[in-house]
């Protein structure tokens, strides 16, 4: 996948970076899940200066006898490092605030 996006969202070094990320991830992603389209949204389809990620929404091909299965998953890929705990932490702090420090939590899976 090449996408080509509106060159004015690639106007700092910062969202050049973002996208070189974003690309690398994308080509992972590919090899493991069969992708029929990728969707950006969010703060990096704006003029923000300094989005904090690229939002996507990723259909996947499914077989003509599942056409009208109803789900969807959200998730955030983000690096094993300093930066992904960060996030981690981010993200907790949001769900408290959105729903409520007693109504949220956070669950290690694996």
């Amino acid at each position: 996948m090449k996408p080509t996006i509106p060159k004015e969202l690639l106007n700092s070094k910062y969202r050049k970076e973002m996208w070189k990320h974003f690309e690398r991830v994308m080509k992972k992603l590919e090899k493991i899940l069969p992708i029929a389209s990728v969707h950006m949204l969010g703060s990096f389809t704006t003029a923000k200066i300094r989005p904090q990620d690229i939002d996507v929404v990723i259909f996947l091909k499914t077989k003509p006898t599942k056409k009208n299965e109803k789900w969807s998953v959200d998730f955030q890929l983000v690096p094993d490092n300093k930066y992904g705990e960060w996030m981690l932490e981010e993200s907790a702090k949001w769900m408290k605030y959105k729903y409520g420090a007693k109504k949220s939590a956070l669950i290690k899976l694996k």
